[in-house]
């Protein structure tokens, strides 16, 4: 379903393709995120423990993984040991899943983007061959873990 959505601030770690196992997952760098002292902190002083974000960044010949979460308002103080990456106010093409829980995030990146823009691609929407050139080449996966609700959002333009 195509929508409007505002800025967001999303809080957490990039990973290079590089960081990939051999099942096309980031599974080592999303526990290693579960696991420091420093994102579990921001999780708890933000009131964000339930919430898990991940973030695609595609590139002309690669892509970044960020893991993180999506910070509830802009002026939030990101720690030393995390990084931000502001996200602009945007038309998106949004899917839901229901049943979703952490488990998704390790599951191998291939096929979850692949499933992803397919879906788009079949409500209509032209998607570049390569990812990496479109003026908004980022794909968000949002996790509320007490709704266990997964919201992805393909970015398809920057709004005003």
């Amino acid at each position: 379903m195509k929508k409007t959505i505002d800025e967001k601030l999303f809080v957490g770690r990039p990973f290079p393709a590089s960081l990939m196992n051999a099942q096309k997952s980031f599974m080592e760098s999303n526990q290693q995120m579960e696991n420091d002292e420093t994102f579990q902190k921001f999780l708890a002083d933000n009131n964000l423990e339930n919430k898990r974000t991940a973030l695609i960044v595609s590139g002309e010949d690669s892509f970044m993984y960020w893991y993180g979460v999506l910070a509830n308002s802009k002026d939030v103080k990101v720690p030393t040991g995390l990084m931000k990456f502001d996200l602009p106010k945007a038309e998106v093409e949004e899917e839901e899943q229901e049943n979703q829980n952490l488990v998704f995030f390790n599951l191998p990146l291939t096929s979850t983007v692949s499933t992803f823009v397919k879906k788009v691609m079949d409500n209509g929407v032209k998607v570049y061959q390569n990812l990496g050139d479109s003026d908004t080449p980022y794909m968000v996966w949002d996790l509320n873990m007490d709704t266990k609700k997964l919201t992805q959002d393909f970015y398809l333009k920057a709004s005003e």
